[in-house]
């Protein structure tokens, strides 16, 4: 990674520290109208968090059934097993014999 893009990083990583404080935060509805450690608005941002995960954990599982159907699916070609004995055999085989068609004098 160069010098440059290292420091970016860093300050990208800086800036995001920062503001994580504030995009926790629910709406200025609640925040303001709670205390900073009212259970209430620790409710709020709990059933906010689950409202938001319901989505994603429904889109994440049907990728994954997809790729999953992809990756098994009955046309695609899949890899030969290779017998690794017989491939070394095959090396070994000595050289044809001379006066065979494609090979040059």
């Amino acid at each position: 990674m160069t010098p440059i893009r290292r420091s970016l990083v860093a300050t990208a990583l800086v800036l995001l520290a920062s503001a994580s404080r504030a995009l926790a935060q629910s709406c200025a509805m609640c925040a303001a109208s709670f205390g900073p450690n009212d259970p209430t608005s620790r409710a709020i941002s709990w059933s906010i968090l689950f409202l938001m995960a319901a989505p994603y954990t429904i889109v994440i599982t049907a990728a994954g059934i997809l790729f999953y159907m992809h990756r098994r699916a009955p046309g695609r070609r899949r890899a030969a097993i290779i017998d690794l004995a017989r491939a070394a055999r095959l090396l070994r085989r000595p050289a044809t014999v001379t006066g065979h068609q494609g090979d040059t004098p």
